[in-house]
């Protein structure tokens, strides 16, 4: 048989979850071929581009996945003896099409036939999304609940107004302003020196109305994104619980919320210089590199640095992001109270996931990737046992 139809009919079976361990044998030996190895991803990219006709699932379905995904497809063949053999056929298939592979396996799961009756994530009064809420607090007491359609403040020399140019306040010298967002909340505020400050959820920023001194110093509790404006003179700093970031301009995430056991500093592009009072020595970052810091002290390396602020432009972005790690994003983002019990802490997900999307949605894509379930009744969430 010529060995195109060879490959064409293995691929066939492959996709029919059909193959016996003959077969797979005899696909094994395929793949080990240059040549074969490029037509079965040929083969691999032609059947899933034809069946991916909603533009709008590919975002959530296409971006997964880990190597638990293997898994789904190695229960779907007969295993008898010689697991060994199976492992090491799907290993080959994973050489021969890379991550287009990865890809098309996810998107071939997620595409399966479901009802969202008969998932467990799913209820009849779904969760929505966080939306723009959050509470500014002077420091004379004024407190003021911020409009949700407006999303952003800005604070000038003489007022806090919204960006539509509606007044919030007199802005008064020496005056601090706290900006609290919720769970289930975010913000945007412009600082009176131009600095631009994204404030994701369960977060607070406090700063002064006007910046005065040598320093322009703010206080973050949670995470949030900052796009600094330059001042060479004045340098801008960050202080946290456990370090404090300086910058001249630039654009750099922090996360410090409280219920994680390290503050993550992110640097886009410009440089910052890191330091606390728990080490004697400074770190400075570059683009591109993030800054751990933990009971060691701080750890540098580098990183896609976009996956850390995309949470800003409203995406959930995951790379061998540890589950538990991902959820606590999820948590604080629907306003939920999720219970770890029995959540392996060693999985680790790749996923970009929607941040407008439904609970129920987010939810049973963690579920796609982690071969997990989990059980939701009214905002609290744990795994099914």
């Amino acid at each position: 048989m010529e060995q195109g139809n060879k490959i064409q009919i293995l691929f066939r079976k492959y996709i029919d979850k059909t193959l016996n361990r003959e077969e797979l044998a005899q696909l094994n030996d395929i793949l080990g071929q240059k040549d074969s190895q490029e037509y079965f991803e040929e083969l691999l990219q032609e059947h899933f581009q034809g069946h991916l006709k909603n533009t709008a699932e590919l975002e959530l379905k296409a971006q997964l996945i880990q190597s638990r995904a293997w898994k789904k497809i190695a229960k779907s063949i007969p295993q008898r003896k010689t697991p060994r053999l199976y492992a090491h056929v799907w290993s080959r298939i994973a050489v021969a099409a890379g991550l287009l592979l990865i890809t098309s396996v996810a998107i071939y799961f997620f595409n399966q036939p479901s009802s969202v009756a008969t998932n467990p994530s799913a209820h009849l009064h779904d969760i929505r999304p966080g939306t723009s809420r959050a509470t500014l607090i002077a420091s004379n007491g004024a407190r003021y609940e911020l409009n949700g359609s407006k999303q952003e403040i800005v604070i000038d020399r003489s007022s806090i107004h919204y960006t539509d140019g509606e007044k919030l306040a007199d802005a008064q010298a020496g005056q601090n302003i706290t900006l609290n967002t919720p769970k289930g909340g975010q913000y945007r505020v412009t600082l009176s020196d131009g600095t631009k400050v994204w404030l994701n959820a369960a977060s607070s920023l406090s700063y002064p109305s006007n910046f005065t001194g040598k320093e322009r110093k703010v206080k973050l509790e949670g995470e949030a994104y900052f796009e600094v404006a330059h001042n060479a003179s004045h340098p801008f700093i960050v202080s946290t619980n456990e370090q404090q970031v300086k910058v001249l301009g630039t654009s750099f995430n922090v996360n410090a919320y409280a219920n994680e056991r390290k503050t993550v500093t992110t640097l886009l592009n410009g440089r910052v210089e890191l330091s606390s009072s728990r080490v004697s020595a400074t770190t400075q970052l570059h683009p591109g590199q993030q800054a751990v810091f933990d009971q060691s002290g701080f750890g540098v390396g580098a990183v896609d640095a976009t996956l850390y602020a995309a949470w800003k432009d409203g995406e959930f972005r995951f790379k061998a992001t540890p589950l538990i790690e991902a959820l606590r994003q999820v948590e604080r983002w629907y306003d939920l109270d999720i219970d770890y019990t029995g959540i392996p802490a060693g999985i680790q997900i790749h996923a970009s996931i929607s941040r407008n999307k439904q609970l129920s949605t987010v939810l049973h894509a963690l579920e796609k990737i982690s071969d997990l379930k989990f059980d939701v009744k009214g905002r609290r969430v744990k795994l099914m046992q």
